[in-house]
């Protein structure tokens, strides 16, 4: 089975807000590929986003991975 990397960024300032939603456009062969580049990748957009913006906007990642076929 193949899957698909999905990954949700909130801010948590006040009601929790979703500010982006994003399917990796990469068919992982494992589960374990999947969930392993969920954590880079999360990693990869706080650095992008930068102190100031995680600090202000209360940034929080989440990730999941799902059956390619069922996106």
């Amino acid at each position: 089975m193949k899957y698909a990397l999905v990954i949700f960024i909130y801010s948590l300032v006040g009601t929790p807000q979703l500010l982006h939603q994003e399917i990796r456009p990469i068919e992982y062969p494992t589960y374990y590929d999947c969930i392993s580049d969920g954590f880079i990748t999360s990693y990869s957009e706080i650095m992008k986003a930068g102190r100031e913006i995680v600090e202000d906007k209360k940034i929080a990642i989440k990730f999941e991975c799902r059956p390619y076929n069922s996106i």
